[in-house]
């Protein structure tokens, strides 16, 4: 029976109407849903979802910026070139390729890091110490292969920098945050850029594909609208539609661009 049918057909008691429209009212929220903020997250986890789409996207345009070029690291002047390039850095932590254990930058007395380069790191703690999130607040904890990426997207998104870098020096790796504007912004109006990127996210970190593409499109600025297993992204008569199975796998991704 429809909406209007409740309302203008057959008489029912006043409180028995109510109760109806409630539930009416509540169907139909359910089927559509519009959101433009993140929900709080709990842990490291919701935290990477949060963070990872727009971050993979900067990373894209970094790389292509950078290429092969040689790098190198000047923590004294707290710099990062790429031949002629060079960005302002800060530093995260670093993983040990020996055991894969991972040790934050302000956790490292012995490595010399000067501290005017350790604000986003020691932030990230005072988040971890806010949240409950040991993987933000431990110094030094066995991690797994490819948690330097896993940082180096949550500091990204979190201090809305331009990209990481992730410097090999043979036994481990520092993860770096750069911001400069050297790299080129994200353009919001290019929505074709999440049809190609968004399966590369998946494809390279174990997420929760669903929460993952909200928090995408929420940091790309698109209203969104949710129906059922169904995400539309809308900006500007342009339409983004992702769906996705009942264990919030990407089914499909299409755009009206």
């Amino acid at each position: 029976m429809s909406l209007f049918k409740k309302l203008f057909g057959k008489k029912e008691t006043k409180e028995h109407s109510i109760v109806a429209l409630t539930k009416e009212f509540e169907a139909l929220g359910k089927k559509n849903k519009k959101t433009t903020k993140k929900t709080e997250y709990s842990n490291f986890q919701e935290l990477l979802e949060q963070n990872a789409g727009l971050s993979f996207e900067k990373q894209q345009i970094f790389n292509d910026l950078t290429g092969t070029l040689a790098w190198n690291i000047n923590l004294n002047t707290g710099t990062l070139s790429f031949g002629n390039l060079e960005f302002p850095i800060e530093v995260i932590g670093s993983l040990s390729f020996n055991d894969y254990s991972w040790m934050w930058g302000w956790a490292n007395s012995k490595s010399g890091i000067p501290e005017n380069l350790l604000g986003n790191s020691l932030e990230l703690k005072r988040i971890g110490e806010n949240k409950q999130i040991k993987e933000l607040t431990e110094g030094h904890f066995v991690s797994e292969e490819g948690f330097e990426h896993k940082m180096g997207l949550i500091a990204t998104g979190i201090f809305k920098t331009d990209a990481y870098f992730c410097a090999n020096y043979g036994q481990g790796t520092m993860v770096l945050t750069i911001k400069s504007d050297k790299i080129s912004k994200i353009d919001n109006n290019q929505l074709e850029k999440v049809l190609t990127t968004f399966p590369q996210v998946l494809s390279a970190i174990d997420l929760n594909h669903k929460n993952t593409f909200k928090n995408y499109l929420i940091d790309r600025n698109l209203e969104i609208n949710i129906i059922e297993n169904k995400i539309e992204g809308i900006k500007d008569g342009k339409k983004l539609t992702a769906e996705f199975d009942d264990l919030n796998r990407l089914k499909s991704l299409n755009g009206e661009i």
